[in-house]
């Protein structure tokens, strides 16, 4: 079986920098090339000097931004400064359709049996236009059918044969939202590389600073500004703890993350941290007060006062084996998202590192995070409910290490890529083979391919 991963034009796959989805398709692609033939399409300006193939065999693929591709991305991120869209750029048919157009012609020529997409729904027609015989798999990482035009997204889910999402959470509403696919909708879940956390905690390490740490986006509808609001009693009470903040310093553009039409208060308490008008956009530029990257980190750091602000430390992108072992230096996980999480990585990861985490009730985490056994679930925007978690477990060592141990066996136990792969083999496997028709089931005289 030959099976090919489309990543989206914004996806970095290799090592030792990954975005989220890139980390997925490295994951998973890894141990699927043990028992198929893999092919990785990515695009080249995200990967500047790594190999084409590596000794797990996997054939990477890089293509680069077309000339138009460039040009469009520049409207993009020049027209995102001025005005708020009312659909995600993700979803859009001009993001990066060179890249998809060459990536849809090199597959031409691979003869694969299975196509699967991360995300990027608007390569799906013209992939299904010049690969008729394969199978088209698309993978939604989060839910974006809220945002985008369901009619749209429906004329694209017709050249999709399995549609595959990141937690029961996704697949319940896109089920519910395009009742047409409901059959050929199910969940596959994230994972995480056990090999990274083969090695278990020290729980004896005596260390007189307790140290929490958050991993993920710095950017608003990842709620940093309810986690540091949340930390500044926590600090006060325990003067030697320690908050770590690791991940690229950026805004999501607002659309990504939330629908616009529907959430209302939840958008007039962002407003602040995102330029959504030009006349803004040109004052904040010439009173230097920076990008909505800067404008946001500078909020973050203005709100914490000074006896608490020199116990924050804003470490940016850092390299993976870095973050695995502040994972394991770490004493709790704080997450505290006020979007709804497609899957939400790092709290897995912690757990598999044998951390307890405290994370808001948020989208597909609520499926991860076992409330009361491997963390806590908490309401979302809510500071005082988190700061509660997070002392719960700083005065209780015991529950510290139980609650770490549990979510440890359970993110080892159910979310590894090494099972994901073995699980999405067979699967894929079943999507391939002729299915007939009742005719001859029930004593018709000629098989029928359906």
């Amino acid at each position: 079986m030959k099976i090919a991963f489309v990543s989206q034009p914004i996806d970095t796959i290799i090592p030792p920098y990954q975005n989220s989805v890139g980390a997925c398709t490295y994951g998973i692609s890894r141990p699927l090339a043990q028992s198929a033939e893999v092919v990785v399409y990515g695009l080249t300006d995200n990967h500047r000097n790594l190999p084409r193939t590596e000794q797990s065999g996997i054939d990477y693929r890089f293509f680069p931004a077309t000339r138009l591709d460039k040009r469009l991305h520049a409207m993009q991120r020049q027209l995102g400064k001025f005005f708020r869209r009312s659909t995600p750029i993700s979803t859009s048919w001009w993001w990066y359709p060179g890249y998809g157009r060459q990536v849809a012609e090199d597959l031409s020529k691979q003869g694969c049996d299975v196509i699967h997409l991360q995300h990027c729904s608007q390569y799906a027609p013209v992939i299904r236009a010049l690969n008729p015989k394969a199978k088209i798999v698309l993978h939604l990482h989060a839910e974006w059918f809220s945002q985008s035009n369901p009619a749209m997204l429906a004329r694209r889910l017709d050249s999709v044969d399995l549609l595959t999402t990141v937690g029961d959470y996704v697949t319940d509403k896109t089920k519910r939202t395009f009742p047409v696919v409901a059959g050929r909708c199910e969940t596959t879940y994230n994972g995480i590389d056990a090999h990274e956390f083969a090695r278990d905690k020290d729980y004896n390490a005596s260390r007189r600073t307790k140290r929490i740490l958050y991993s993920g986006a710095v950017s608003p509808h990842k709620g940093l500004h309810v986690l540091l609001e949340a930390f500044v009693p926590v600090a006060r009470q325990y003067p030697d703890v320690q908050l770590d903040i690791v991940g690229p310093i950026g805004n999501y553009p607002i659309e990504e993350n939330f629908d616009l039409r529907d959430q209302k208060q939840t958008i007039r308490k962002l407003a602040p941290f995102y330029a959504t008008n030009p006349w803004s956009a040109i004052r904040s530029k010439l009173l230097r007060k920076g990008t909505d990257h800067e404008r946001y980190l500078r909020y973050l750091q203005a709100s914490l006062p000074a006896d608490v602000a020199e116990r924050v430390s804003f470490l940016g992108m850092i390299q993976r084996a870095e973050l695995v072992d502040r994972y394991y230096a770490a004493d709790i996980f704080a997450f505290a998202p006020i979007w709804n999480e497609g899957f939400g990585l790092p709290p897995v990861e912690a757990m598999a590192a044998g951390l307890p985490v405290v994370t808001s009730r948020s989208g597909t985490v609520m499926e991860t995070v076992i409330d009361g056994k491997t963390g806590y679930l908490v309401e979302k925007n809510n500071a005082t409910e988190l700061a509660e978690a997070l002392l719960v477990l700083l005065k209780d060592d015991a529950r510290r290490e139980a609650m770490g141990r549990a979510g440890r066996r359970r993110a080892l136990g159910h979310f590894s890529w090494n099972a994901i792969a073995e699980r999405m083999h067979t699967r894929y496997q079943t999507l391939c083979k002729p299915r007939f028709d009742g005719a001859f089931l029930f004593g018709g005289t000629e098989p029928r391919p359906l």
